[in-house]
């Protein structure tokens, strides 16, 4: 059997604007890539029901929000050892965010503006890619997710 590599990317960070008393915002599930094999680059679509990171936030209808997002490029592991992560054009997923609340695809590196029309409700996913070496420490790795959405 391989040696594995377990890790978990935390998802919990949010902001809000100063409009807040309109916005609420919590993390829902962390990215979470689960056993590793060392040497094998893993990835997660923002697409997956379990392994996905997800937040959500309500906002009021007839609003922009923009979303934003501070992205690690490594996750942090046992006695200072670190394991690369990237996310891709197409690694964010925002639900309710159009006029039929159809899954808009978006770069999780640039922030984003996006119409509240039918929903205030807005779901927001995030995958990733982990690329582990081949002597990677074993061990858990995790880092830290800020998700900031503003109000206009």
């Amino acid at each position: 059997m391989s040696p594995r590599i377990f890790w978990l990317l935390g998802l919990l960070a949010g902001t809000a604007s100063p409009l807040s008393a309109q916005l609420t915002i919590s993390g829902v599930r962390n990215l979470a890539f689960g056993v590793v094999i060392k040497g094998v680059a893993s990835s997660v679509s923002p697409n997956d029901p379990v392994k996905s990171g997800e937040w959500t936030f309500t906002a009021a209808i007839g609003k922009t929000i923009q979303i934003a997002m501070t992205l690690p490029n490594r996750l942090n592991g046992p006695a200072g050892a670190t394991m690369p992560i990237t996310f891709g054009a197409t690694d964010g997923v925002a639900v309710g965010t159009a006029p039929t609340s159809v899954p808009v695809t978006f770069d999780p590196r640039v922030a984003h503006n996006f119409n509240l029309v039918t929903s205030a409700t807005v779901l927001v996913f995030l995958g990733g890619r982990v690329t582990p070496a081949a002597g990677q420490t074993t061990g858990n790795y995790s880092n830290t997710v800020i998700l900031t959405v503003t109000v206009f």
